[in-house]
């Protein structure tokens, strides 16, 4: 989990916290942090004014109020990864810099070259829509694996070494997991996983009891270093 570097009393970065409509900090706060898994990374305090995805690119205005990253051709401008998912009017963070998880609608390669496909969703390269400081390491077809167990008719896995690597929407699969279970929600503990249909829906039950190993897929997402991303823009 990320813990803050020589800052205080932050709203937490990690994806066990919901955004939520309270202001806890001064809008465009910068916060650098370090988690043993995702590395050091590069946090922005901003207010959604949009209806926000977990791992959404988001452009922020002079008031650091932020909205889904338009798909259009040379619009140049900088945006971050959403953290979480987040309604209109919520307060929450922008990772700028690090190992991001960011939406995809297609498996872009590892070092592909990555472009804004849908609004707020990255996806394969097209001509004006290129984006640029993201190298992408994971696919939507890669995979991080941990150990848990599993009670049967429970919706929770323990992650006997801790959840590293696991993040709200991977897909989940291994012995007694249903099909389509995704991270519905993850424990402050930093050991509890929640199985569910969808982000925030924790609806599936394990049908084994046992120890097992536990393979979370990037479906739907992608994983790669980030500094400060932007948008190509062409000059004429």
């Amino acid at each position: 989990m990320f813990s803050a570097i020589n800052y205080a009393g932050n709203q937490p970065f990690n994806d066990w916290f919901a955004p939520d409509t309270t202001q806890r900090h001064a809008l465009g706060l910068k916060v650098d942090a370090v988690d043993n898994f995702w590395g050091m990374g590069s946090f922005v305090y901003f207010k959604s004014n949009d209806a926000i995805l977990k791992g959404s690119a988001v452009v922020l205005d002079e008031v650091y109020q932020g909205v889904l990253l338009p798909s259009a051709v040379t619009q140049g401008f900088g945006f971050g990864i959403a953290m979480a998912p987040m309604a209109s009017g919520t307060y929450g963070w922008l990772q700028v810099a690090g190992r991001a998880v960011y939406k995809t609608n297609a498996t872009v390669a590892a070092d592909g070259v990555m472009a804004i496909a849908a609004a707020g969703i990255l996806g394969a390269t097209a001509t004006g829509k290129q984006v640029l400081n993201i190298r992408n390491r994971k696919s939507a077809t890669g995979t991080e694996t941990f150990t848990a167990l599993t009670t049967t008719g429970s919706s929770v896995l323990k992650a006997v070494n801790g959840y590293d690597g696991a993040f709200l929407g991977a897909a989940l699969s291994g012995t007694g997991i249903p099909a389509s279970t995704v991270v519905a929600k993850l424990g402050s503990d930093g050991v509890t996983v929640y199985m569910g249909s969808a982000i925030g829906t924790v609806d599936k039950l394990a049908t084994a009891t046992g120890t097992i190993t536990v393979t979370a897929t990037y479906t739907g997402y992608g994983s790669g270093m980030i500094f400060y991303p932007s948008c190509m823009q062409i000059v004429t």
